[in-house]
């Protein structure tokens, strides 16, 4: 989620952005709906004390209040191509124009708090809403059923796993008085670079050792596009994972982008994860490989919150086989080619 948050300008010096703290108060907001709509009974209480008014707050009561301190129109700023999950859409129709003022509620705040709640119940429990949940869980069901058969297949077929964590992005530029922006980049120019990347990855140095792949595109107001992928490697023939991620990282800034392209290495700061699930990865550890798992389920769970849309027929997630099916190179080629094929995603 760290990664997430920063941006790199165009001398290379990384930079926290806004979108930390929106991402975190999405999840805030969805968090609290899903307990406020299964949720009976008031969330506030008003009684008096030693002849003063006072208002009594349940823990969802004070989720509530938390979150009605977001600031909406930066969460819209920063995510200007995602879909929403439903309940952040609950909230914001029937909360949005509610502002607490200064850290304590009065009595005379409550009737319309009360109100707002009941219509969020009311609407939260419908078949409309229902429905659109499902479809944003059958959605990540998908993508995350495609991670699960990847890595199956990996840890049947590979005595030891070399995992990588890389983020490929762009650099952004800063605008005096307004901040970062994602650099001017077309979604066809991203999705080259991708597909230049990938083939890299096939038929580079490295690609008669590649097990497979699995990335994730994402749009940041404050970013721009940029991809986070996992990528495998047989374990038994190669080593050293932060220099490898390194080599394909100044391969994407130097060579696939044209110098527009940052990335970063996540397996430089593995120290950083308490449950560490890249670098060297031995088939028989089953607690390694937990985390292995859990560090991919990641690139799909987000979407629960936000999920990027770039289009009708633009993937912005896919997993490669986990069986390679490997070719000779024609004799022309000394570097031998991997035939993967993607596996369609939502």
């Amino acid at each position: 989620m760290h990664q997430r948050a920063y941006v790199w300008g165009e001398d290379g010096t990384r930079y926290i952005t806004h979108q930390l703290d929106a991402v975190f108060e999405v999840k805030r907001i969805v968090d609290m709906m899903g307990k406020l709509i299964s949720s009976k009974g008031p969330l506030f209480r008003c009684y008096k004390h030693a002849g003063c008014d006072f208002v009594e707050r349940t823990r969802i009561g004070d989720a509530l209040v938390l979150c009605l301190k977001s600031d909406l129109r930066v969460i819209d700023e920063q995510f200007p191509q995602h879909r929403h999950s439903p309940l952040f859409m609950l909230f914001k129709r029937f909360f949005g124009h509610i502002y607490p003022m200064g850290q304590r509620l009065w009595p005379e705040d409550i009737a319309v708090l009360d109100a707002a709640i009941a219509e969020a119940r009311a609407h939260g429990k419908g078949k409309e809403l229902q429905t659109h949940l499902k479809h944003m869980k059958r959605s990540e069901r998908s993508n995350s059923t495609a991670c699960e058969t990847l890595l199956e297949g990996l840890r049947r077929r590979y005595s030891k796993l070399l995992v990588l964590r890389v983020d490929f992005e762009y650099f952004s530029t800063y605008c005096p008085g307004v901040g970062f922006r994602g650099q001017a980049m077309t979604l066809d120019e991203a999705k080259a670079h991708r597909d230049k990347l990938l083939k890299y990855l096939r038929k580079g140095p490295y690609g008669k050792h590649l097990a497979g792949y699995m990335w994730k595109m994402e749009y940041g107001f404050e970013k721009g596009y940029h991809f986070h992928m996992a990528i495998f490697f047989d374990g038994q023939r190669v080593a050293k994972d932060i220099v490898l991620a390194d080599v394909l990282g100044r391969h994407w800034q130097n060579e696939v982008t044209g110098g527009k392209g940052m990335y970063f290495n996540c397996n430089k700061s593995k120290e950083d994860y308490e449950r560490c699930g890249i670098g060297m990865v031995n088939r028989m550890d089953d607690v390694k490989w937990s985390y292995v798992e859990e560090a991919m389920r990641y690139l799909t769970k987000v979407d629960l919150y936000l999920r990027f849309q770039a289009g009708k027929r633009t993937r912005t997630f896919a997993t490669s086989s986990a069986s390679t099916g490997r070719t000779k190179a024609p004799p022309q080629a000394p570097v031998p080619t991997i035939g993967m094929q993607l596996r369609p995603a939502i």
